[in-house]
């Protein structure tokens, strides 16, 4: 006897909190929040890039003569993963194209601009919709994971 029964799969997206465009002012703090909310409960591990770049995690030393890193990522699980890229004395050189990247979930995005006391209106803005390769490649291992476990199932 076999009993019917219905799976309903929900594809994880990652959320980056905040608008689309955030404008900062030099020497200012910024903490980007990324949320992903569905999912398994082990959602693996968030990469976070600047355009094509990878932001490393810098090893955290306890020597006191060792200023503290100026960009520190960090990372929970409540009901929900978030991960936090955190910048302390924002530059211009900060601004940018910022995207998490879950291993299991789609990525977001958010441009960060790095202002001068310029207005942000006066700005250009870049293309929103350019890719680099980095990111291309994890797309393309996220949507062959999810494949997988749909085709397992």
């Amino acid at each position: 006897m076999s009993l019917p029964f219905r799976l309903n799969v929900i594809e994880s997206k990652a959320r980056i909190m905040g608008p689309a465009d955030l404008y900062v002012k030099t020497g200012s703090s910024v903490t980007l929040a990324c949320v992903i909310c569905q999912g398994p409960h082990d959602l693996g591990t968030v990469f976070w890039y600047r355009g094509a770049a990878i932001i490393q995690q810098p090893v955290t030393i306890t020597d006191q003569a060792q200023p503290q890193p100026r960009v520190v990522i960090e990372t929970d699980w409540t009901d929900h993963l978030t991960s936090r890229l955190h910048i302390s004395k924002a530059r211009p050189s900060d601004s940018g194209n910022y995207t998490c990247i879950p291993t299991i979930a789609e990525p977001a995005s958010v441009n960060v601009h790095v202002i001068n006391g310029e207005h942000p209106a006066a700005m250009q803005h870049g293309n929103k919709n350019s890719a680099s390769v980095s990111i291309s490649v994890h797309i393309i291992v996220y949507s062959f994971t999810v494949f997988l476990i749909k085709r397992l199932r």
